[in-house]
């Protein structure tokens, strides 16, 4: 893993060189030189930053015969800024593991194959060799396709059979039978028939017509559509825009036969898993409408099980649950809970469910603050220093044998510990739950499998991108511990960060260059610290955190001279629950607050230059910033917004997640019965939302917005926007077309950052 270096480390030295400037002039539309030249440069340093891969799935096997010999096949997502897309790229190595080092040696290396077709693929229990592999050919032709020792014995078209494949974290899993006979995955249900021409019949006018003429009809007959086919039935949401609901679909490897089961009524199901004579999969709930779920924790949920066929359903356990895990005995599952209701996000439980039993036990507990010491709570021993669990998924293959005893199950998995990532680990058998990286800033790692005793995980700073790592789980005086090996070395450069401490749970993550140089010659080139421009750069949520991991925003604004405030104020994960619960009912208080605190104790402490102080937020980090600049005036010279939350009251009408704007007020909400939106609900909402306070607007604004934003609609911003303009203050408002509410499409991206600092720019040359 990383050791961090107080005065270096990271990669974010940029290579331009004088000639960088020596190109363009006025051409044609009168643009300026400078101008043009500046722009350039602002786009060269978003490929910088951002160009960096993603690691998104890796495995990890020893070789057969050779222990300390690992294989490695991985996936990462990378920017092609040639092509302006967004690629996955599948690839693999050979390590050799030294005992006496912390980094791996790189044996051999193969060439990275495009994946971008590829939604999931999955080994056989029974038989390594065999892989199976969820393929998108086009928009139109999806195959399942067997692979047995790197060749191709089986494509399955399964096209005609159901919709898209489901890839992603909430529902897309995919599950080998105990046997390996079939395999389980998710995909849209098949769409209803559509109108067809009916071919000539004879005339039967004369006969009696049999049955009652309101009989339900299945399929499209007679001419016209199924009638199911515009019933209404709702999405979950963003990311999810205009998908068919999902399903779970068994196909026979040997046969090739594929069936899409029934789902229970009320209930979209996801996360499959494989027990030897059942599925267990996540049951999804709704009632009246389906509740935007993506970043969403407390939805109500249930862990089912049900036979192959689809048929005896039963729920063993309902709440907010999800990410079940059958422990490698079959005798038992693991999963996460979330108290229902109330923020989105928030601390969890692990829990362990016995098959025989049918009893749940919690091994984890919600912890309402950090713990001062280690101590046992409900029978599992806990570290000092301890959050609780913040967890969206536990890892797709999470289990780890330590020496060689099958009873000794350990679950590895990452989480939040204040603004960390950490790796943590729970031995079942002896009920202790260990950190296995390091929790004080200096890195944020996190898991991305687990085979035998070998972990394949990744891990940044704010510096360095993201790096694979490998570890060996091993039994020291009865516990476990993994002993981590880098896969490469990581750059050094001329980045510096440090986590700072506020009042009460208030953190924040500063990340600067430590000296001007030519990358910063537009934004700082005083030797004084207390001269640098700062960026102040609160998350959304409100219930998420930044960490100590590579941000490729932070680090794009460092490289140009900006020091970067990453704002954790209270009611932030990884702080306790009681932390998360302060945040309630003071949405609109106590996180502006904290984020003006955090700003004055960086000029303050000479870090920061008062006068050229900069705002970016997002989400509920754009609602924040609408507010101070109503509040604030003259605190920030520029704010930039993406996708800010204008109108509480409207945003409730439209958003995808109407709860979220009665909770964080403290408002009651029931999914099973929402509520009107009352007059006296919007008054509430309205006195705290930033739309009352256009008339005191006076610094720059940016507002950045996605069209097909489900999250936070743009009706409420354009409005604002039009307000703003109305009132005479300095706005300006950019809407990216087919993008939603992270703005991460490749245009996107590029744009809204090149307009950010060149908005910046302006900004703190008045």
């Amino acid at each position: 893993m990383f050791t961090r270096n107080s005065t270096v480390s990271g990669t974010l030295k940029a290579s331009m060189s004088s000639s960088t400037f020596a190109s363009g002039s006025s051409n044609s539309s009168g643009n300026s030189k400078a101008s043009v030249d500046f722009a350039r440069f602002a786009r060269e340093t978003f490929e910088k930053t951002y160009g960096a891969p993603t690691y998104v799935a890796a495995e990890a096997r020893r070789s057969q015969g050779q222990d300390k010999v690992i294989s490695i096949e991985y996936t990462t997502s990378q920017r092609d800024f040639a092509r302006d897309s967004k690629r996955k790229v599948a690839g693999h190595m050979v390590l050799g593991i030294d005992d006496d080092s912390t980094t791996a040696t790189v044996l051999a290396k193969g060439v990275p194959a495009d994946a971008g077709s590829v939604s999931m693929s999955l080994r056989s229990p029974v038989d390594s060799s065999v892989v199976a592999v969820l393929r998108t050919a086009s928009k139109t032709e999806r195959f399942v396709e067997i692979w047995h020792d790197g060749a191709l014995a089986k494509s399955i078209d399964v096209s005609s059979v159901h919709g898209e494949f489901y890839g992603d974290s909430t529902f897309g899993k995919l599950a080998w039978s105990v046997n390996g006979k079939s395999i389980v995955y998710a995909a849209e249900k098949p769409e209803y028939d559509k109108a067809r021409p009916e071919p000539a019949t004879p005339d039967n006018s004369g006969e009696e017509i049999a049955g009652d003429i309101t009989d339900d009809i299945i399929g499209g007959v007679a001419g016209i559509a199924d009638p199911r086919r515009y019933e209404v039935e709702s999405d979950w949401g963003e990311t999810f825009d205009g998908k068919r609901p999902p399903a779970l679909v068994v196909l026979d490897v040997s046969s090739g036969a594929a069936r899409v089961l029934a789902a229970p009524d009320g209930v979209s199901p996801g996360q499959a898993q494989c027990l030897e004579e059942c599925i267990v999969f996540t049951g999804y709930k709704y009632a009246v409408r389906k509740h935007g779920i993506v970043y969403c924790q407390n939805r109500p949920t249930g862990i089912y099980t049900c036979d192959f066929d689809g048929g005896n359903v039963k729920c063993l356990h309902s709440g907010s649950v999800r990410s079940p895990r059958v422990t490698p005995s079959g005798k038992g599952l693991v999963f996460l809970s979330t108290t229902p209701g109330g923020p989105h996000a928030s601390t969890s439980e692990l829990i362990y469910y016995d098959l025989a039993d049918e009893s749940a036990t919690i091994l984890v507990p919600i912890i309402a603050t950090p713990l001062t010491k280690q101590q046992t709570v409900g029978g599992t021993q806990l570290p000092a220093g301890f959050v609780g669990i913040y967890a969206d998924q536990l890892p797709g293959e999470p289990w780890l044998r330590v020496g060689g005893d099958p009873a000794r199950e350990v679950l590895v998995f990452s989480s939040t510990w204040r603004s960390a990532s950490v790796v943590l680990t729970l031995d079942l058998l002896q009920r202790e739950l260990a950190l296995q990286t390091a929790a004080d800033g200096t890195v944020g790692s996190n898991v991305l499998g687990a085979n035998g005793d070998i972990v394949i995980g990744k891990c940044s700073t704010p510096a360095q991108p993201e790096m694979l790592v490998v570890g060996e789980a091993v039994c020291k005086a009865g516990s476990v511990s993994i002993q981590w090996q880098s896969i490469g070395k990581p750059s050094k450069g001329s980045v510096q960060w440090q986590v700072l401490r506020g009042e009460g749970q208030l953190e924040s993550v500063f990340v600067y260059p430590p000296a001007p140089g030519h990358d910063t010659q537009f934004f700082w080139t005083d030797d004084s610290a207390a001269a640098r421009p700062l960026a102040v750069v609160p998350h959304g949520g409100p219930h998420s955190t930044y960490t100590t991991e590579y941000n490729a925003l932070a680090a794009g604004l460092v490289q140009l001279g900006f020091g970067v405030l990453l704002v954790n104020f209270t009611g932030s994960l990884g702080f306790g629950q009681d932390a998360v619960l302060a945040q309630i009912g003071k949405m609109d208080t106590l996180s502006i607050d904290e984020i003006q605190a955090a700003a004055s104790d960086v000029h303050a402490r000479g870090e920061g230059d008062i006068k050229r102080t900069v705002y970016v937020g997002g989400s509920y980090s754009g609602y924040t910033g609408a507010l101070l600049a109503g509040m604030a005036p003259g605190f920030y010279r520029a704010l930039a917004l993406r996708n800010p939350v204008i109108s509480i009251g409207e945003n409730a009408a439209m958003s995808d997640i109407p709860d979220w704007n009665y909770a964080e007020l403290g408002l009651e909400y029931a999914f099973d019965a929402p509520p009107e939106l009352t007059p006296a609900a919007f008054t509430a909402m309205w006195r705290a939302s930033p739309a009352r306070l256009v008339d005191k607007v006076s610094d720059p604004l940016l507002l950045l917005v996605g069209a097909n934003d489900r999250r936070v609609p743009p009706p409420q911003t354009l409005s604002y926007f039009a307000r703003l303009k109305a009132a005479g203050a300095p706005a300006q408002c950019k809407v990216y077309p087919s993008v939603g509410h992270p703005l991460d499409s490749m245009e996107a991206e590029r744009d809204s950052f090149v307009s950010i600092v060149r908005f910046f720019a302006a900004a703190l040359k008045k």
